[in-house]
């Protein structure tokens, strides 16, 4: 296949849209990817993408192309900005775009404004749409606090239904998109495929504890309002007294400074130590140290239904996990025996859980096995990979039938 990414993240920017785009290359496919310029982790676009430099280059046999866009910085009129001139700039570039594509694809995330470019794209040749949905839209909206009053959210809305029902396929991260999809946008359920995530295989060497050591519980990714990591710094208040727990937190993002004010307001520093953002090969090498994951996700509506792409990270690397959370990432963890959930927002009970692992840790053994078995069968690159494209032949096969 001749496949056109269009996702306003890429590489160096660290989204999973990028091993993606490699696989499917090693794979054979031809695959191009349009995105902006790569300021998603620092607010700014680096020196190297100035003034028109390194627009077009191939990363990994993918032919990338960087559009303009005003760079994130700081604040919700910048973010707008960034956002908006995506979309014009990507749309205008994939309209004069040639090549003999089988198939457009958008790497959905937020806003879902970033669909456009591919759907004027598969409009003009005649091509059929694939969207991977990873942010619901407009839900997605009342996480910045927009209502549905809001005369912002009632134009997304239209726009969303306009765009999912444009798309001759959408692939979903979790299973309760499902019926978000029908019956806020009115997409046809036949049209929608869940497609879980992928995670690079931690594959962690079993953890040689001293006698006598603490108990190492860890967080990594993004630190912003949805992943609710005020959840864990709480429960850490309420066991901070104990000497044999420590709590290792890993990743940057909007809620980090927050959080660490609240760290220090509930005197959870002696448990509690900030890493910020370390490169991934470094963070699998302090993971060999961790004893127990622990993931948490606010309960925010269906936005609260979305299964956090580090859930299968963490499966793979051999350790349980402890969460917080709700919804369709509780069944998974439920289903897979891999650790043991309470609810997305109830510190004592995060708290309860984390102690009951320190004080009973050999009844929780088994649970990194059974993890690991299930991100075998279900979460690699391959399976993901398999999944894509049988959905992609199936809109192209379809497609080729109707001319």
């Amino acid at each position: 296949m001749n496949i056109l990414i269009v996702s306003q993240h890429f590489y160096p920017d660290n989204f999973r849209i990028n091993e993606i785009a490699k696989m499917l290359a090693e794979e054979g496919h031809r695959v191009t990817v349009l995105t902006s310029l790569p300021d998603y982790e620092t607010g700014k676009v680096p020196a190297g993408c100035k003034g028109l430099k390194n627009r077009k280059f191939v990363w990994n046999g993918v032919n990338v192309i960087r559009c303009f866009s005003v760079s994130r910085r700081n604040g919700i009129f910048f973010r707008a900005l960034n956002y908006a001139s995506f979309c014009l700039t990507s749309t205008g570039k994939a309209l004069n775009l040639r090549g003999d594509y089988d198939v457009a694809v958008c790497y959905q995330t937020s806003p879902v404004l970033m669909a456009n470019a591919a759907r004027a794209f598969a409009k003009k040749g005649a091509l059929p749409f694939f969207i991977y949905c990873l942010d619901l839209w407009p839900e997605s909206l009342k996480a910045w606090n927009i209502s549905e009053k809001n005369p912002l959210f009632k134009v997304m809305s239209k726009y969303s239904k306009s765009i999912y029902n444009s798309a001759d396929c959408i692939g979903v991260t979790s299973k309760p998109f499902i019926e978000y999809l029908c019956k806020v946008n009115g997409v046809p359920e036949n049209k929608i495929v869940y497609i879980p995530q992928h995670s690079d295989d931690m594959n962690l060497k079993p953890k040689m504890r001293n006698k006598g050591e603490p108990f190492v519980f860890s967080f990594g990714g993004n630190i912003g309002s949805v992943q609710n990591v005020e959840c864990i710094i709480k429960a850490a208040s309420i066991i901070s007294g104990r000497d044999d727990i420590k709590i290792e937190i890993y990743g940057d993002g909007s809620e980090l400074q927050k959080c660490k004010e609240l760290s220090e307001k509930l005197h959870t520093d002696k448990i509690i130590t900030f890493y910020g953002r370390i490169p991934k090969e470094e963070l699998w090498k302090r993971y060999e140290n961790t004893d127990v994951f622990l993931l948490t996700l606010k309960q925010q509506g269906v936005i609260g239904q979305t299964v956090p792409a580090k859930l299968q990270e963490y499966m793979s690397g051999n350790r349980p996990i402890i969460a917080a959370v709700s919804g369709a990432a509780e069944q998974i963890i439920e289903e897979s025996g891999c650790g043991i959930c309470v609810p997305a927002d109830d510190s004592e009970a995060l708290a309860k859980a984390i102690a009951d692992y320190a004080d009973n840790s050999e009844k929780y053994a088994v649970c990194a096995d059974r993890g690991r078995e299930y991100y075998v069968n279900n979460f690699t690159g391959k399976s993901f990979i398999d999944s894509l494209t049988r959905a992609l032949n199936g809109i192209i096969g379809s497609s080729e039938g109707n001319k």
